[in-house]
């Protein structure tokens, strides 16, 4: 299946994100990021994303480091079977702080190249403690996750979506299941203003009504932000929730079949709209989902607080692949072309002006279109 006539920008684009892929890569591993300047790190999450696209490419120098980046990651995994957000690629030293995500990735990396069924499911033990009330969902400390500067917290909707796509990569399907209908039982927001479904699974008591087994009137809280939309919530914690639409969580939702038709064209409409901003809308000094940590980085329509990623973007892509909206998966494919070359691969781009920010030669933003594009020509959101 050829590409159509009008998308040749995306072909000149592939070559350029293979050899700005090709950068990344080290004996030790790929790099986030190339150059002296950038994250010169091996990111499990950057790392495994750059995976999916770096394995389709055919080059065996990026087969190589990614192969080298599993067995990296691999040799620092804790006894109790977390697997290293990172390991500097000159000392060795693995780092574990944004910790949450970067097993679920490194199972899909190893499915995907060279399966390891006994790391696997030393990880998957490790992963089986983070359901810590026995909801089903795994919970993690804030800013634990792929937006690692931010107040993600809790039960986080990526997170989770995540945990299916791994589960189902190691063939866990019951198990990917569950987790399918208890994402959808309470990150589901209906557009009512009550978010009791979402926060009741936290009360302490038998009763899941506004009144405590005494009688008593529980406080809840009251619905700010898209009051009226229908959405997956980004976070559940202790008797509060985020409110912002988080973008790559619905991707990943879409990708692992967690919502039914009518949900996941409700979530595509929500992004067709809205653009493919890492969350909207940005969070507002004195908003609840504000920390003075955020700086000058996290300022609204910044980094994670509604910058764009072009990684984020390939991930949009194949979901409108899954969705089966080829024509219009043409088109994000070029228009993520357009912002890559822009870029040169950057990081991410300011949400406001679109301008190029963070390092360029980004390994996950080039291999992601890698990812993209081949979704797009075999018309399969492959992997997944």
């Amino acid at each position: 299946m050829s590409i159509a006539p009008q998308m040749s920008i995306v072909d000149d684009v592939y070559a350029e994100a293979t050899a700005s892929l090709h950068r990344c890569c080290t004996p030790e591993g790929v790099r986030a990021s190339a150059g002296k300047s950038g994250h010169t790190q091996v990111w499990t999450r950057d790392a495994m994303i750059a995976l999916l696209g770096g394995a389709l490419s055919g080059d065996d120098v990026i087969g190589n480091a990614l192969q080298a980046s599993l067995d990296l990651l691999r040799s620092k995994q804790s006894a109790t079977g977390a697997i290293p957000n990172n390991v500097d690629s000159k000392t060795l030293r693995p780092n574990f702080r944004a910790y949450a995500d970067s097993g679920l990735w490194w199972i899909i990396g190893s499915v995907i190249t060279n399966r390891d069924d006994d790391t696997i499911d030393r990880i998957l033990a490790w992963y089986k403690c983070q359901d810590v009330d026995q909801a089903g969902l795994l919970s993690m400390q804030e800013s634990s996750d792929w937006q690692d500067l931010f107040c993600t917290r809790g039960k986080g909707l990526y997170l989770n979506c995540l945990y299916v796509l791994a589960l189902d990569a190691a063939g866990r399907h019951e198990h990917a299941h569950r987790v399918r209908d208890k994402i959808n039982e309470y990150f589901w927001y209906r557009g009512d203003g009550d978010l009791l479904p979402h926060v009741r699974h936290t009360f302490s008591t038998e009763s899941v009504q506004e009144q405590d087994s005494l009688g008593r009137r529980r406080w809840l809280p009251v619905k700010q932000t898209l009051v009226d939309q229908q959405y997956y919530l980004p976070w559940l914690a202790f008797r509060a929730c985020g409110e912002w639409f988080d973008t790559l969580g619905h991707c990943l939702a879409i990708l692992a079949n967690v919502p039914d038709g009518q949900r996941a064209n409700v979530s595509a409409d929500f992004i067709r709209k809205h653009g493919i901003h890492a969350i909207h809308p940005p969070v507002q000094p004195g908003d609840p989902d504000w920390r003075d940590y955020y700086g000058m980085l996290n300022l609204p329509g910044q980094y994670h607080n509604g910058g764009i990623w072009p990684f984020i973007g390939a991930f949009w892509v194949a979901a409108l692949v899954r969705l089966g909206q080829q024509a219009e998966a043409e088109q994000a494919l070029e228009t993520l072309a357009k912002l890559n070359r822009l870029g040169d691969f950057n990081e991410w781009h300011d949400g406001l002006t679109g301008e190029p920010k963070g390092c360029p030669d980004q390994a996950w933003s080039s291999g992601m279109y890698l990812y993209a594009w081949h979704c797009v020509r075999e018309r399969n959101t492959i992997h997944f």
